[in-house]
């Protein structure tokens, strides 16, 4: 009896913090490193969304709506281009023009690039920590990555269909924004490199990935 009460206690524990140590390295990879990151990541994507589907049921006309919208994908755009790709998964992707006028893109990867992105922005207090990836934090990142765009192209086509001009530039505004993450992490993930082929690879993986582990997580 008291060792099935003990195994339900672990059981329902919730993997946002605690001490890292005493648990273990090999169950680093179980619990979210950046738990306030993990929660921005899918805060304003999904308050946004809620917002636009569900805008008229809380009173709301087309332009609070409107305003409501830019307002929550331009903070998610903002959030997860320059904190939460850094800390979640280690990638940072950014664009400077020059003094002759032209714009350079840069994309960087933690795993090549650890010495200057911890000098310009460190992944976290700990050195020795951030030298393991988080699985929980990769993962609530690439698919809220992947999630955002699909839903927003599928609102987008909804909204031609109708034919609902207003809703549609909307829409339109809120996936340029978000596949331009996308687009800058897929690179900054994979390089340069046949870069067509390995984009369609690598969202099927992840969604694959996904599927199996939500699969898992329900039984």
């Amino acid at each position: 009896m008291g060792q099935s009460a003990s195994q339900a206690n672990s059981n329902n524990e919730l993997f946002f913090g605690g001490d890292t140590n005493a648990r273990g390295a090999n169950q680093g990879t179980k619990r979210f490193r950046h738990p306030m990151a993990a929660l921005f990541h899918v805060l304003f994507k999904s308050l946004a969304l809620i917002f636009y589907l569900f805008g008229g049921l809380f009173g709301q006309d087309f332009i609070s709506t409107f305003v409501a919208v830019i307002l929550l994908i331009s903070m998610d755009f903002w959030v997860v281009k320059n904190v939460t790709g850094r800390l979640l998964a280690g990638l940072r992707w950014s664009n400077y023009i020059d003094d002759e006028g032209n714009s350079h893109w840069i994309f960087e990867n933690k795993n090549s690039d650890q010495g200057q992105l911890e000098r310009e922005g460190p992944f976290g207090s700990d050195t020795n920590e951030n030298q393991l990836d988080s699985s929980a934090d990769s993962s609530i990142f690439w698919t809220g990555l992947i999630m955002a765009p699909t839903m927003w192209l599928l609102l987008m086509f909804a909204a031609l269909f109708k034919l609902n001009v207003q809703w549609f530039m909307l829409v339109i505004l809120a996936a340029v924004l978000s596949l331009s993450n996308l687009y800058g992490y897929i690179r900054c993930r994979l390089g340069t490199s046949d870069i067509k082929s390995s984009v369609t690879q690598f969202v099927a993986k992840q969604v694959f990935l996904n599927f199996l582990t939500g699969g898992s997580s329900s039984k």
